[in-house]
């Protein structure tokens, strides 16, 4: 047999194989033409409620002034809002600057086997339980964020019509640096855009990526404590409130700002650890804990599980097809080359195929995120181009953190401390911490 014959049925089962894919991206599709809707705007709502605002800050000297500067010019009655700094030891700077602010501190525990930012937030949960504190809902934040002055106005109004979990949109105090921070603003402003407001809108349900949401406090009392306290306690939260039917929105109205990595050493750390988070196992998560909450329609709710589990799979499996179909085309044209058979162009023509399409993929994506949200990111045409150019380099790092997780197993379980540079580049993050 021929290689050009083999390569025919190469040929066809790829095309069956990215057909039957491309038969899973119906929510893919949808999400879409949902990202061109504008989210409803809720009411002022008269009712208010009582928020603990947490911030897992261990040696964020650095940068905490900003997001404290931020919180006190929020435009909400100080009555109502608490802000509980979470550190390790008095003897951390940090303990001194947020004295200065007003605000209170939670000095952590036990801290053996108990590193991860969810066993933070338990220890400030527990603070707040031991002394009788009363609140509504607890509002989670990294040291390295800024919150807009009108944020817990919006979010009482996402808590006061009903909604369980509310995340605002992730905006970014960076983004505009380099092609790093401005590659991951894209990712995010991606699962702002798409994933989140297509969940809302559809299933009322959205995606939390690790900060700028707020949890009712009786989800957590039902356990008894931060039960979420993993390696990527964002995605474990996520889940636990799919399976436990947690109502959840997105609401792009709360704005909040966020430190993006800056260099690719940083950045592949932080992606080892979302990749291998994402893959745990979640089932612990189905009904180990907590009340679930009642199903209104059945139909939506199976749909909302199905999307949820079918998730980024179709997505990833279509890109790493269209590469082993390049690599794979590519090598069958050098043997073809090195035994003398005929149609060599062909087989090379067919890696160039593949190739162009699996780019072409990714700058379709990043293009689109940027034009549906580039009045928030306000990226120069120049940036945006770079962009579409690079978000497949960008993306193709989470193969790599797949792989360096894989082979270095402690990568996937030990906490590496992010240090951030707590420098403001972007115009309406200097804004919003200045109020």
């Amino acid at each position: 047999m021929y290689l050009s014959e083999i390569i025919n049925w190469f040929d066809l089962a790829v095309g069956i194989s990215l057909g039957l894919l491309f038969l899973m991206f119906w929510y893919y599709l949808t999400y879409f033409v949902i990202a061109c809707i504008k989210v409803k705007k809720f009411k002022e709502e008269e009712s208010k409620t009582k928020f603990a605002i947490l911030v897992p800050a261990r040696n964020e000297s650095k940068v905490i002034r900003h997001i404290l500067e931020s919180f006190a010019n929020l435009d909400y009655p100080r009555e109502l809002f608490e802000v509980f700094i979470i550190i390790e030891t008095k003897n951390d700077p940090t303990f001194e600057i947020v004295k200065e602010y007003g605000f209170q501190t939670v000095i952590r525990g036990e801290l053996e086997g108990r590193r991860t930012k969810g066993f933070a937030l338990d220890d400030a949960y527990q603070y707040i339980v031991k002394n009788n504190l009363d609140f509504d809902a607890f509002l989670v934040f990294d040291a390295d964020n800024i919150v807009n002055s009108d944020y817990l106005k919006h979010m009482n109004n996402v808590y006061q019509n009903g909604y369980q979990i509310g995340v605002g949109y992730r905006s970014f105090t960076n983004s505009s640096k380099n092609w790093i921070t401005a590659t991951s603003a894209t990712l995010f402003s991606f699962m702002n855009q798409f994933t989140s407001r297509g969940r809302s809108m559809l299933f009322k349900k959205a995606t939390l990526t690790g900060t700028g949401y707020f949890i009712a406090k009786e989800i957590v009392d039902d356990i008894g404590y931060w039960y979420w306290n993993g390696m990527t306690e964002d995605v474990e939260l996520t889940a636990y409130s799919y399976y436990h039917n947690i109502k959840m929105i997105y609401y792009p109205y709360a704005i909040y700002y966020d430190e993006e990595p800056v260099d690719f050493k940083t950045l592949h750390n932080q992606h080892v650890r979302w990749v291998w988070g994402y893959f745990s196992n979640k089932k612990r998560f189905k009904n180990e804990v907590g009340k679930y909450y009642p199903v209104k329609n059945k139909y939506v709710r199976n749909l909302s599980l199905i999307e949820y589990n079918f998730s980024i799979y179709p997505f990833t499996v279509f890109s790493i097809l269209l590469a082993l179909s390049s690599i794979t085309s590519l090598i069958f044209a050098f043997v073809a080359l090195g035994i003398g058979q005929p149609n060599v162009e062909y087989l090379f023509a067919h890696a160039i195929f593949f190739f162009v399409a699996l780019r072409l993929v990714f700058v379709f994506v990043s293009a689109f995120t940027l034009a549906i949200d580039n009045n928030n990111l306000k990226f120069k045409w120049k940036l945006c181009i770079i962009v579409c150019i690079t978000y497949l380099i960008f993306f193709g790092d989470f193969l790599f953190a797949f792989l360096d997780g894989f082979f270095h197993k402690a990568k996937r379980s030990t906490w590496k401390e992010i240090k951030h540079e707590g420098k403001i580049i972007d115009k309406d993050a200097r804004g919003a911490k200045n109020g």
